[in-house]
């Protein structure tokens, strides 16, 4: 288990997003810790916030949070499974178990049922058109954000929302009423 800064995707306060790599057997996968800093305060040699200041204090213990829930979860699979890999392993981590309903697949299946009721004259297809690419775009920040696939509904919190507000106005630069 690896922290590292995301030094490519600066934020526009000037802070750098923590990211997480796990590896087993020679297999990455990597994700956003959701927690930022200044790069002059990183420790690259140890993957920890420099400092004995408050901040640096709050940031090295969700980051040791981190890396005791990894381990717990990399011993339940390993217990259960008798068989690691990283995917599996930071998805069980971020709670998208393979059975757990995520956002992203209740997307896809509400697009699916929408899109059966549009040929019945109880939906528009333009209003199917606006949700697929509402669904494109929430995939795409989540994607540059966090560096997920996928989020759980745990993960839907008010600064979600809102970072996501912000991406689609600033970064894709869309207007109110496509917002």
């Amino acid at each position: 288990m690896l922290f590292y800064l995301k030094k490519n995707a600066p934020k526009k306060n000037g802070l750098v997003p923590i990211m997480c790599r796990i590896t087993v057997n020679g297999a990455q996968s990597a994700f956003s810790t959701k927690l930022d800093i200044s790069s002059t305060n990183w420790d690259l040699k140890y993957g920890r916030v420099l400092g004995k200041s408050r901040q640096a204090q709050d940031v090295n213990s969700k980051l040791d949070k981190i890396r005791l829930g990894i381990e717990e979860c990399y011993s339940k699979i390993l217990k259960n499974e008798g068989a690691v890999n990283s995917a599996k392993l930071k998805n069980a981590f971020l709670g998208m178990e393979s059975g757990e309903l995520t956002f992203f697949k209740f997307c896809e299946q509400f697009l699916l049922d929408f899109e059966k009721k549009v040929g019945s004259g109880l939906r528009v297809i333009g209003s199917y058109r606006r949700y697929r690419t509402l669904i494109k775009h929430l995939r795409n920040f989540t994607r540059v954000k966090y560096g997920y696939t996928d989020v759980s509904f745990s993960d839907l919190t008010p600064d979600f929302v809102q970072d996501s507000d912000y991406y689609l106005r600033d970064d894709q630069s869309l207007t109110h009423n496509t917002i």
